[in-house]
């Protein structure tokens, strides 16, 4: 039987419970942030730009969404597929491969939201109306976060060597 190396299972174990981390972080903000709004308008937008809080939910929820994103692009799935001993190379080839092994629905929504973070995080956003739309899409896509987490966390457990103290030596009880 092929054995994963300690050290990659370690690191992933580490991976997961920082993502549940940020899940959670990343929900609040959302709830604080959108606060049942079904519908995101320029009245809204005006609304959370006028308030320091509004300011500072929006920069937080900016953060959170990327720094989620990130982890689970640039660091879970590259971990996940060398635990797995499926080959590992660009960003490009670890979404490609997640897609056909049906870890994610459609790589080129990763690289949306790759773009979406870049705008957030960096305030590339030249006016509201372009501000309004990259929210909208970011909100869209958290359920793709979350279930992109959840199914990483699930699949783990099925990787030869995984045992349930890896999470327990990493901080999740």
């Amino acid at each position: 039987m092929i054995r994963i190396p300690s050290d990659v299972l370690q690191r992933l174990a580490l991976i997961l419970v920082t993502l549940e981390r940020e899940d959670t972080l990343l929900q609040g903000v959302t709830r604080r942030l959108f606060d049942d709004h079904s519908r995101l308008d320029d009245a809204w937008l005006d609304s959370i730009l006028t308030t320091p809080e509004g300011i500072d939910r929006l920069e937080s929820f900016g953060a959170k969404f990327g720094r989620m994103q990130d982890t689970l692009m640039g660091k879970a799935l590259p971990t996940y597929l060398q635990a797995v001993l499926e080959p590992t190379g660009s960003v490009i080839d670890h979404l490609n491969r997640a897609e056909a092994l049906g870890i994610i629905e459609q790589a080129q929504d990763w690289m949306e939201m790759r773009a979406l973070r870049n705008r957030l995080v960096h305030e590339y956003l030249p006016g509201p109306e372009v501000m309004l739309a990259s929210l909208e899409r970011a909100h869209h896509f958290i359920p793709v976060l979350q279930a992109t987490y959840i199914e990483l966390q699930h699949r783990a457990t099925r990787i030869p060597g995984w045992k349930p103290e890896l999470m327990i030596l990493t901080g999740k009880e």
